[in-house]
């Protein structure tokens, strides 16, 4: 190390001369300064994630390294920062010295690490240590054995059972660190670090560079709040039954550890007809598509949308048999960032894989750019916009187009249930989505609440349960938000919250300029990647919301949420449905062609609905015949071999063929029954079509406002 150190003293001492000599301008004086201390933070960057990387893959030294390294981060900013102070003069930077400008800024106001030592080292030891053992303990509760953390989330996302459920939570939570010594000797760190400024709020909307960053995450939230409660009642109706709606949801029962994510719950939550669900799942698994696969099919996608190709090299230095979800750990230098995740095959972590290598793209296009030096590229910041693209990638993989590149579901039959598969894919993204989104904003929420005052100081270490079922509806334990390293290390997830926002505006801004549904939007978007790649190469030479015009191509540059639920409208027709008494109690209406039966054509059919078949999406509707009396000798022939099997007559509307007519008592009886059923078969069937038109009555709106919008 000491060599290096020469250097860097040579190199700097060269700079200075240089500055001297030509007339000690103090500009130049500035520049070489900052010069200096960005590759001195270069060579620092390098050597924590070396460090990291050692901690992640378990080496035995790796806590201990890791610590060390995070620990003396502070010293090296304390001086960088006192010797720009020195060399910065008021005016001595002109108009077109923005870049040094937002250099100086940036490095002035590094965030947290302003704590000073004895603090700063306090937060590091403290969430370093509780990471590492919430990653390596291997005492979780897995039924007969106890077993890893990789383990426990396998195990967790496939059990049913309520008791063990409960237990295995229970365990995970027993790896976590003491409430108290959070709320007590971390969480008021926060109010240092936030010292320059008159409030906490106030500093991270610094820190996200959003004036006025939680008030308008408020405000998205309401509009958000409506679609979110639908989803609750949805789900708890599904696991719980009625008597379950509206009421608090045990955290435990959506298999999650601190309902940030009910995706694992999405098989008892699944419509009559989940082909494109189970489809998709059961071709992940053929193909193997989890671990380096899986980010190999998402470099491939990005590769496609003309967003950078990544290096093979990156794969082969990272591991993919720790545990999910996935740490990037980036070397401050351009191309050099390795992975740690699972192998482990699922939606979840396919959409992980795609968000975690459009990271590393961003950071590839962030270092092409020559103006991009360090501070430009890793700034103590958050960005939305970084979370935003990232996010974008993992909508773009459950597209159809991208299902059909990567052999998940074929183009064609998806086309024939086109919305219903969409909804499917919707219900599996807003089980990830809304509950996070809605986590994110508790989690802070929570913390300025606490550190305001206004929870008396006796009921602080439970008041995260209690704010939970207020906020959430849901029923959680007081220490499981510590599970998560935002809350750890006391960053706010407020820039992760807008990303999450932002990235349905993204879809949306590039949705609207197909001419259909049925476009292909992956070509669309590779037609376009100048509107993301631009943006990207950016880093953090302007602030992030001075790019969000570019980036939606739109005159306004705020944040919305109606890209969001714009995007969920046929999940929230779904819902809405569910919960609807006249849709409710017509079991038999589905509108899904079933494409097993399109080749079929019955030729004995007796009554032409052709056309109100294709209205309604050809639903078949099956009436039961009383069972008050002896089946009869001559039934009407269905040709429904299940419910003969079950003992069940039913007659299909379109086959109403009586044969080999009995007595007139007989016949009056049997036709008086269909009678009924055939009346019963065109309510449902005039619904269905008015439903139907409805729907399409909306589309065509939909399309002649993308018309009017390009026009």
């Amino acid at each position: 190390m000491r060599p290096t150190i020469s250097v860097r003293c040579i190199y700097f001492y060269v700079v200075l001369l240089s500055a001297t000599s030509s007339g000690g301008d103090e500009r130049q004086w500035l520049k070489s300064l900052i010069t200096f201390v960005e590759e001195d933070y270069v060579d620092k960057c390098t050597e924590r994630a070396a460090a990291t990387w050692d901690e992640l893959i378990g080496h035995p030294k790796g806590l201990s390294m890791k610590l060390d390294k995070d620990k003396l981060i502070v010293m090296d900013v304390e001086k960088n920062r006192e010797d720009i102070k020195q060399a910065y003069k008021e005016g001595s930077l002109g108009q077109n010295d923005d870049v040094l400008k937002r250099k100086v800024q940036l490095l002035l106001q590094p965030g947290d690490v302003l704590l000073g030592t004895d603090q700063w080292i306090r937060l590091v030891t403290f969430a370093d240590t509780a990471l590492h053992k919430i990653r390596f303990e291997t005492n979780y509760d897995c039924g007969a054995t106890t077993c890893s953390l990789r383990e426990f989330h396998n195990r967790l996302a496939k059990e049913t059972d309520e008791a063990m459920l409960k237990r295995m939570k229970q365990s995970w939570e027993k790896n976590l660190p003491d409430i108290n010594d959070y709320t007590e000797q971390i969480l008021p760190l926060l109010s240092n670090a936030s010292k320059d400024y008159s409030s906490i709020e106030e500093y991270w909307d610094y820190l996200v560079e959003y004036e006025g960053a939680i008030l308008k995450a408020r405000e998205l939230w309401d509009g958000v709040k409506p679609l979110y409660v639908k989803l609750h009642k949805y789900v708890a109706l599904r696991l719980l039954g009625d008597k379950a709606v509206g009421e608090n949801l045990p955290v435990h029962l959506l298999r999650s550890l601190n309902g940030a994510d009910w995706s694992n719950v999405i098989e008892s939550l699944l419509p009559k007809h989940p082909a494109v669900y189970q489809k998709v799942t059961a071709n992940l698994q053929t193909k193997n598509l989890g671990g380096k696969k899986a980010y190999k099919a998402a470099a491939d996608l990005i590769k496609a949308l003309n967003l950078g190709e990544i290096k093979p090299e990156i794969w082969e230095k990272s591991v993919f048999d720790s545990s999910c979800p996935p740490v990037l750990v980036d070397y401050c230098k351009p191309n050099k960032l390795k992975v740690a995740t699972c192998k482990d095959v699922s939606i979840g972590n396919y959409l992980d894989a795609h968000e975690t290598a459009m990271k590393i793209a961003y950071k590839q296009a962030t270092a092409t750019y020559s103006n991009n030096t360090y501070i430009l590229r890793e700034a103590p910041r958050y960005s939305a916009i970084y979370e935003a693209i990232p996010g974008f990638l993992s909508l773009l993989a459950l597209s159809p187009h991208a299902l059909h590149r990567n052999g998940l579901f074929d183009l064609e039959v998806f086309n024939l249930n086109d919305n219903h598969h969409r909804m499917i894919l919707q219900l599996i993204l807003a089980l990830r989505d809304l509950a996070k989104l809605n986590f994110y904003l508790a989690a802070d929420e929570w913390r300025l609440k606490v550190l305001s005052g206004n929870t008396p100081p006796s009921k602080v270490a439970t008041s995260w349960s209690e704010f939970r079922r207020e906020f959430s509806m849901l029923e959680t334990s007081d220490v499981d938000l510590l599970g998560e390293p935002y809350v750890l290390f006391n960053k706010p997830f407020i820039g992760k919250f807008m990303g999450l926002i932002l990235k349905y505006q993204i879809y949306q801004s590039f949705a609207e300029e197909l001419m259909s549904d049925e476009s292909d939007l992956i070509k669309h978007v590779a037609d376009n990647s100048d509107r993301l790649s631009d943006v990207m190469i950016q880093g953090f030479s302007e602030k992030w919301p001075e790019l969000v015009s570019d980036l939606l191509v739109k005159k306004e540059n705020g944040l919305e949420y109606t890209g969001l639920t714009d995007y969920y409208q046929l999940l929230e027709e779904y819902l809405d449905i569910q919960f609807d008494p006249i849709f409710n109690n017509i079991d038999a209406l589905d509108d899904y062609l079933d494409p097993a039966e399109l080749n079929k054509q019955n030729k004995d059919d007796a009554y032409d609905f052709d056309t109100n078949f294709d209205e309604a999406n050809a639903a078949i509707v099956d009436i039961p015949l009383p069972q008050t009396e002896p089946p009869m000798p001559n039934h009407i022939d269905t040709g429904d071999e299940q419910s003969h099997d079950h003992g069940i007559e039913t007659t299909t509307v379109g086959v109403l063929e009586v044969k080999n007519k009995t007595d007139e008592k007989e016949s009056y009886n049997v036709y008086w029954w269909i009678g009924i059923g055939v009346a019963l078969a065109v309510i449902v069937i005039l619904i269905a079509i008015i439903a139907r038109k409805r729907h399409n009555h909306r589309k065509q709106l939909e399309r002649q406002r993308r018309e009017n919008s390009h026009a």
